[in-house]
């Protein structure tokens, strides 16, 4: 009787597995690896294989973890949207970069692959003659145009501590969890019905 108990725990560790494999989205993919590895860390126990509980006990919080950190995102980009829409929750998934007076951040009419956040310094939008400073994010909008080039040119006027967002991780966060590109949407659209002066980012 309590071999055919522990066989529960099994085919319900098995059944979560075997879901998670399937899930198209993150958080739900997490909330089942989640679940399977304690639900195999039970059943290991109960059967003494010591070197499959050990291996579960790292996975569920390594889970647990990236769970909580795409929680954290999505949770960051509503509060974004409520309040004074800035970008600083993309930050833990940007690089730094650091531009001298006089650098051309973004020149139009290149290929656009990354948006920029300025973290410290001010940056001037060449055709507008407009100047931003820190905690604008600049060339999100390349992102979603057709031919993908940049429209407008951004010279840095003092030096610039600067966090490069690739498009290749929004596309990842994106493909990770739908809601995140849906949020991302809300938030450019928010940004640019703030003022017209963030209406005229560059793409």
């Amino acid at each position: 009787m309590h071999v055919q108990f522990a066989e529960i725990f099994g085919i319900a560790a098995a059944l979560a597995s075997l879901y998670a494999a399937h899930s198209k989205t993150m958080i739900p993919l997490r909330w089942a690896a989640i679940a399977a590895n304690a639900l195999a860390m039970i059943y290991s126990a109960m059967h003494g294989t010591w070197p499959t509980f050990a291996l579960n006990a790292i996975l569920l919080p390594t889970n647990a973890w990236r769970l909580l950190a795409m929680l954290r995102l999505i949770g960051d980009i509503d509060r974004a949207i409520k309040s004074d829409v800035n970008a600083d929750w993309l930050l833990p998934y940007a690089r730094p970069k650091t531009f001298r007076a006089g650098d051309v951040m973004i020149q139009r009419g290149d290929y656009a692959t990354a948006a920029f956040y300025v973290v410290a310094g001010e940056v001037e939008i060449a055709e507008l003659n407009q100047s931003y400073g820190p905690g604008t994010l600049l060339g999100e909008i390349g992102l979603f145009t057709p031919d993908g080039r940049r429209t407008r040119t951004v010279r840095c006027k003092t030096d610039v501590d600067a966090a490069v967002l690739d498009y290749d991780r929004f596309k990842e966060l994106y493909f990770q969890n739908p809601q995140f590109g849906f949020r991302l949407l809300q938030l450019i659209v928010a940004r640019m019905q703030v003022s017209g002066e963030i209406a005229a980012a560059p793409s």
